[in-house]
């Protein structure tokens, strides 16, 4: 803080903390000292604060410029006689942290404290050199930099530049990738750090790189040429040198040689050579080419596909231009307001064709190719060798360097007006072309008359024969206004009535002429091309005069009635004169067909009486041969019968013999079962009665108790008069009724029993 002013204050005490400094003036010696902290002063009358601050803290890291620095000798500060510090006046000193110091008295700090440089391996500085000096820290040895030089200091590291440099700018590496390149202009010598100035340099990638100070890149960082088989450079030498070709040998380059590389390849030119363009191959199909220019000659060559082409180092693609109203044809340029513009001709005007594109979309270089239609014919000129030639369609034709199309300008509307329409194709026919005009006759009767030639051109296939329908270039207005003289001059021979009584045949006369037999003839040449009128229709002839159109209207009307009349009466004649000549028709086929009839009728009783005759005969003959068939008949039925009844006889006798045979065997064999089946019936029976009869002696306890009973009842038996005796034992509960019924035979016959049955056996 500044002291008080106070003047009945002879001392004043400062206190100054640590980092803190000040400056007091001794006003005894005229100086200016510096008292650093931390202490206390007591300053006398003839000191004076002049001011306090705190000293300069540098940190790690950081750095700072003083001007004027102090003067110091073996690491402390040099003071004069009067114990000021000296200075350098002038000079810069670079101070880096970590330090504290205070500023002395002329010392001034050159901008703010700032941070040290710290550089990344893609990071440098540009410097400046403030005055000569030796630049220990450059990279090899220790090099002399003059003041006002300018060079890059590059990472990685830090750094902190010293008193005689100053850092202009930060620079960034430039990283080229492998398929990049770039051209260096003014490059930097590296071993000797001069500009070459005019000089260029290639740098290719991958790399990585600084533009040094003075060096600049010539446009951008571009792409290396990987150049296909379709693909080539044209290149230029700035300066002679020597370079490998694909054999290992050296081949020299002039400055201002010129060449094609082609690929496939990758190419990255080198600083002696300029790159002019690149160049793709042109794949040309059929009908398909392109105008080439020779550069040493200056002639242009047409190269005609299928083929790939690409242009030599001395070649280039020539635009080729034709007439304007040829490219208005041919879409190649828009078309002129007037007169129309058509490709093909042969009728009255019509529109023009829309340009296939815009001019500035046309590539003039391609070969132009000319479709000609069905029954055209075109006229090309060629003017290098002064030669034309005719082509006819249907064609393409491709255009030849020096080559351009004949344009006609032809008469169009109706009634026919010069240069109204340009034509480009020539229509051959047969086509028609309609004009009217007006014509006086004898009697100053004025009429309009409108008529339609029907045209062709006669071409024999010869090209050069066939110029000859070029040679008129405005054939319809020639050939029409021709006629149209022609006409108005028979006109003029008669009067009004005549040429229009007889306009059709006087017509034709005078455009036809008449052969040697006074006979019309049937069509007229033009011979000077070629162009025959084959055909007249005429339109329309009408008076231009108002009140000659109203008479000949007038007339033309009793005319038409007069002959309206005439025609009914003949019609009428007509008409009786088959009423008659139908009636006399009609009696004659009456007569001839009575006639006719009579003759058919006599024909008819002769053939009716003949008729007669055969039916009689033929009834005769029927009936006799009828009688003798029917006894023949009769007698062949009559035996046919005998012999069926003595066969169907036979067959009966023979049928009964063979029903009484199978009947006997029948019944022989019925009762051959029969007597079987008794034989084991009456074996079976024996066989129960003898079981059964065992039972009863057993059952009766045999011995004489059997004895007896069988007695009884045989005596019983024999008393009741039976014929068999069942013997049963005492106390059995059998129904007798039942075995009565057993005891007879089928029928209710009664069995006799065998006459062992009483004993058992």
């Amino acid at each position: 803080m500044p002291p008080s002013n106070n003047s009945s204050e002879a001392i004043q005490r400062i206190s100054l903390k640590n980092r803190e400094y000040a400056y007091i003036e001794d006003a005894n010696r005229g100086v200016v000292l510096v008292e650093i902290g931390p202490k206390v002063l007591t300053l006398e009358a003839h000191l004076t604060l002049v001011t306090k601050s705190r000293m300069i803290e540098l940190g790690t890291g950081s750095w700072c410029v003083v001007r004027n620095p102090v003067v110091r000798e073996n690491g402390k500060v040099s003071l004069d006689d009067f114990g000021q510090a000296r200075i350098a006046v002038g000079d810069r000193e670079v101070r880096v942290g970590p330090q504290v110091f205070p500023l002395y008295p002329g010392e001034e700090m050159e901008g703010e404290i700032a941070a040290e440089y710290v550089l990344g391996v893609y990071d440098a500085l540009r410097l400046r050199a403030l005055n000569a000096f030796t630049d220990e820290r450059s990279p090899g040895a220790p090099r002399l930099r003059e003041a006002g030089d300018e060079w890059l200091v590059r990472g990685p590291g830090r750094y902190v530049p010293n008193a005689s440099v100053i850092v202009v700018s930060d620079e960034k590496a430039r990283v080229l990738k492998e398929t990049e390149y770039c051209v260096v202009l003014n490059p930097v010598d590296r071993a000797t750090g001069k500009i070459q100035e005019g000089r260029r340099k290639i740098i290719s990638g991958p790399d990585v790189f600084f533009l040094e100070p003075g060096e600049a890149l010539e446009g951008d960082v571009r792409r290396k040429h990987v150049l296909s088989e379709m693909q080539g450079l044209k290149l230029q030498a700035l300066d002679d040198f020597s370079e490998p070709e694909e054999g290992g040998e050296l081949r020299p380059r002039k400055a201002g040689d010129t060449w094609i590389v082609r690929g496939p390849r990758t190419y990255v030119p080198n600083e002696r050579v300029l790159i002019h363009k690149e160049i793709v191959a042109l794949s040309l199909g059929q009908g398909e080419g392109l105008y080439v220019r020779d550069l040493r000659s200056g002639k242009v060559s047409l190269v005609q596909g299928p083929c790939q082409f690409m242009p030599e180092a001395h070649q280039e693609l020539h635009e080729k231009r034709l007439s304007p109203d040829a490219e208005a044809l041919l879409g190649l340029a828009p078309p002129s307001a007037a007169p129309q513009l058509a490709a093909v001709d042969g009728k009255d005007a019509k529109a023009p064709r829309p340009a296939a594109a815009s001019a500035d979309r046309i590539d003039r270089t391609r070969a132009i190719v000319l479709r000609i239609e069905d029954n055209t014919a075109v006229l090309i000129n060629d003017f290098e060798t002064n030669h034309a030639r005719v082509e006819f369609g249907p064609a393409k034709v491709m255009l030849r360097p020096y080559e351009d199309v004949t344009v006609l300008d032809l008469s169009g509307a109706t009634p026919k007006r010069p240069r109204q329409l340009k034509v480009l194709m020539l229509r051959l026919g047969p086509d028609f072309a309609t004009d009217m005009f007006e014509v006086a006759t004898r009697d100053h009767a004025r009429l309009r008359i409108k008529l339609s030639y029907k045209w062709q051109f006669d071409v024999e296939g010869d090209s050069e024969k066939d110029k000859a329908i070029f040679r008129v270039n405005d054939f319809i207005g020639y050939v029409c206004e021709n006629l149209a003289s022609r006409i108005r001059q028979v006109a003029a021979e008669n009067d009004f009535e005549t040429f229009h009584k007889n306009a059709s045949v006087l017509i034709r006369r005078t455009i036809f002429g008449v052969d040697e037999a006074g006979k019309v003839r049937k069509d007229r040449l033009f011979s000077e091309n070629q162009l025959r009128i084959i055909d007249i229709d005429i339109k329309d002839i009408a008076p231009v005069d108002d009140k000659t159109a109203l008479k000949l209207r007038e007339a033309i009307d009793t005319n038409i009635q007069i002959q309206l009349d005439a025609s009914k009466q003949e019609a009428q004649a007509m008409a009786e004169l088959k009423r008659i000549r139908s009636e006399e028709e009609k009696q004659l086929a009456d007569i001839s067909s009575h006639r006719k009839a009579e003759a058919e009728r006599q024909s008819l009783i002769e053939l009716q009486n003949k008729n007669h005759q055969l039916a009689t005969l033929s009834h005769a003959k029927v009936e006799a041969e009828a009688q003798l068939e029917k006894a023949r008949v009769e007698s062949e039925e009559a035996l046919a019968r005998a012999e069926a009844e003595a066969r169907a006889s036979r067959i009966r006798t023979e049928a009964e013999l063979e029903r009484e045979r199978k009947m006997s065997e029948v019944s022989l064999e019925r009762q051959k079962r029969m007597n079987d089946l008794e034989v084991d019936r009456q074996a079976r029976l024996a066989a129960v009665e003898a079981d059964q009869f065992r039972q009863r002696v057993e059952a009766l306890g045999g011995g004489e108790n059997f004895v007896k009973a069988v007695a009884a009842q045989a005596q019983a038996a024999v008393v009741g008069g039976l014929d068999k005796v069942v013997f049963l034992p005492s106390g059995s509960n059998l129904n007798l009724f039942d075995s009565m019924q057993g005891l007879l035979g089928p029928g209710g016959r009664a069995v006799t029993a065998d006459k062992g049955a009483g004993t058992g056996n």
